[in-house]
């Protein structure tokens, strides 16, 4: 398997739209420009590091799974599914579907792929 499917350029480019949700979201948070959030100042600091972690992570993963890692693959479905539960256990609208359907996704094509992540002896980008 030395050409990379499409399913799996789909997974790395929701990868990277994700870590852009969670950048903004930071940026929105550190800003004190969203409402919802209550107005203790240590909530709000709490909330924008792990948002800008969360990005972090994303960017980690979608480096580490275009070179095969095994380590990688699983830390991705477990971020994933830890963070849709999250997002299943918050109040829910409009918008925490839209992130959650970003979040559903990827580890679905994650485990149709898994033949392509987990590859012995593939470490360079195909």
């Amino acid at each position: 398997m030395k050409n990379r499917p499409l399913s799996v350029t789909t997974t790395l480019v929701l990868i990277l739209v994700n870590a852009l949700f969670w950048i903004a979201f930071g940026v929105i948070v550190a800003a004190n420009a969203h409402p919802g959030l209550p107005d203790l100042p240590l909530i709000k600091e709490i909330t924008a590091f792990l948002a800008f972690t969360t990005t972090g992570i994303l960017l980690v993963l979608f480096v580490f799974l275009g070179k095969h890692n095994r380590i990688a693959y699983f830390l991705g479905l477990g971020l994933f599914v830890a963070i849709s539960l999250l997002i299943l256990l918050d109040d829910f609208g409009w918008t925490d579907l839209v992130v959650l359907v970003i979040n559903i996704i990827p580890p679905i094509l994650l485990i149709k792929d898994r033949t392509w992540y987990l590859q012995a002896g593939s470490s360079a980008v195909d």
